[in-house]
């Protein structure tokens, strides 16, 4: 007897109700009631037991699919939960206020059940008219994330207009999100009234001057002891790190009041004379690249892997950014084993095969995170640079991003077409786990439907060529021992292609 049945019914008070009438008409005598009565009791009918609600709820419960009323309770609410965070998190505003009527799913209305601990109010945070919902709900508005590395708040995570909507109803605006905000004379008020607040943490462990969204706010935080390269929690970046991307005046300016500086930022910037400078007093720097060891300024997991990009090495930055002087510094002092990574990731097919041309012993000397590239390449959509350099013979067993293969990458992103062409080459075993999360291809798959949805993703049609191929849809989805359909949810597509390939 199944005590997971998709086909149950979802209404709790209806199944309730239906129980109270199923034992009034047995206790009435009805046999037809009794009669369902003893399909799941066989004492029914003994004059010294008395018929109970009990009996009523068990036989509801058998008739729905499962063991037990308890059993079948819990699935419903957890189906309720679940319906709820799908509605929040896809803006569905009035899905959710239906079912926030539902009792069991108000009482989780502050729960940490999202991503990263996160609650309902941290996903809509940009959303006014689903946050009227919560908060009439019962949101807490001052409630931060359930994360180690540095809670979030509501706020943190708001525009400005729907920062000033949530103040307006009782949320607490901090430094960090002044800063960001741009929000100078509350910025200001805020430090005079309590001065240390420029050291306050806020999400990730940053500080305001993390945030600072001019160069007006970074130089008041400096001149009330803000200090220029405290690192955050999560990414151990500094303030300039994390302005580069989308703040360069930012950075600029920090970098002018002695904020240490990495090779990526004159790449970003423009900045000959501080790329050559860095290059002087460190030639490897040419080398590094985004998320990998080696370069001290820029550990493994810093913000650059979210605002550059994970394995982007600093000649690709200058070029996204049109540095093409620093960019042809960049080459010049690099190897030529660099210069070849290099163009195989520009997909550049004619400098690659010349520089193999000159070196036959290019492609021996690659190490494995230059072969891991080509996993990169998958994961960050580049495709032509991906065939290329499986052509050219790059490793696809190679770890990547999390350590996972480019098979591993090409289902988190939902590339079906890559996905079947590292099929067909048959050098990575379906059941490979990544060594960060101890998941196979086909978890990658699942985890990414919900936590990537890439762009033009085809994540059906990856789980069905994986479990074509062989793929155990019965096997542990990671090393947590999650199912796979537990990792799908909240992407109904892969969940119903899961389960009609026999995932329970």
């Amino acid at each position: 007897m199944s005590s997971q049945n998709p086909s149950a019914p979802v209404n709790l008070e209806q199944q309730r109700k239906l129980a109270k009438e199923l034992i009034r008409a047995a206790r009435a005598g009805d046999r037809g009631a009794l009669a369902r009565l003893q399909a799941v009791r066989t004492d029914i009918g003994d004059p010294s037991r008395p018929l109970r609600l009990a009996d009523a709820q068990l036989a509801i419960a058998r008739e729905s699919g499962f063991d037990s009323w308890s059993k079948l309770v819990a699935h419903i609410r957890q189906r309720d939960l679940k319906a709820f965070h799908d509605a929040v998190n896809n803006d569905a505003v009035a899905d959710a206020r239906q079912l926030l009527a539902l009792a069991h799913v108000r009482d989780q209305i502050n729960a940490p059940v999202f991503s990263f601990g996160r609650r309902a109010a941290h996903i809509a945070a940009k959303n006014v008219d689903m946050l009227d919902v919560l908060i009439a709900a019962g949101a807490d508005v001052n409630l931060r994330s359930d994360w180690q590395n540095g809670p979030y708040a509501v706020l943190d995570d708001a525009t400005e207009h729907t920062a000033r909507f949530l103040i307006a109803r009782g949320a607490t605006l901090t430094a960090n999100v002044a800063a960001r905000l741009g929000w100078f004379d509350e910025l200001q008020r805020l430090i005079h009234d309590d001065p240390a607040l420029v050291h306050a943490r806020g999400g990730d462990g940053q500080q305001p001057l993390h945030e600072a969204k001019t160069a007006e706010i970074a130089d008041f935080l400096l001149d009330h002891d803000a200090h220029v390269d405290t690192p955050c929690i999560d990414h151990n970046s500094t303030p300039a790190q994390y302005a580069l991307a989308e703040r360069p005046d930012v950075c600029r300016r920090l970098l002018e009041r002695g904020a240490t500086p990495d090779i990526y930022m004159p790449a970003r910037l423009g900045d000959l004379v501080l790329a050559t400078r860095l290059l002087d007093a460190d030639p490897t720097a040419a080398a590094t690249r985004v998320n990998e060891p080696g370069y001290a300024p820029v550990p493994p997991f810093n913000i650059y892997c979210w605002t550059l990009g994970f394995g982007l090495s600093p000649h690709d930055v200058a070029l996204r950014f049109g540095q093409r002087d620093v960019y042809e510094l960049l080459v010049a002092r690099s190897s030529a084993r660099v210069r070849f990574v290099n163009a195989t990731m520009a997909a550049d097919e004619r400098a690659a095969r010349a520089l193999l041309d000159a070196d036959a012993s290019l492609m021996s000397s690659l190490t494995p995170a230059d072969h891991g590239r080509l996993a990169y390449a998958v994961i960050g959509g580049h495709d032509r640079a991906a065939e290329l350099m499986l052509r050219l013979g790059f490793d696809e067993t190679a770890p990547g991003q999390d350590g996972g293969t480019a098979l591993h990458a090409a289902c988190w992103v939902g590339n079906a077409r890559m996905v079947e062409t590292l099929l067909a080459r048959g050098r990575v075993p379906l059941e490979t786990r990544d060594p960060m999360h101890r998941s196979t291809p086909l978890g990658w798959a699942a985890h990414g439907s919900v936590h990537r949805r890439a762009r033009d993703a085809d994540y059906v049609a990856v789980v069905d060529r994986l479990v074509a191929a062989g793929a155990d849809v019965q096997a542990p989805g990671n090393g947590a021992n999650a199912s796979l359909l537990s990792m799908a949810a909240g992407n109904s597509a892969v969940e119903d292609a899961l389960r009609r390939h026999g995932a329970t």
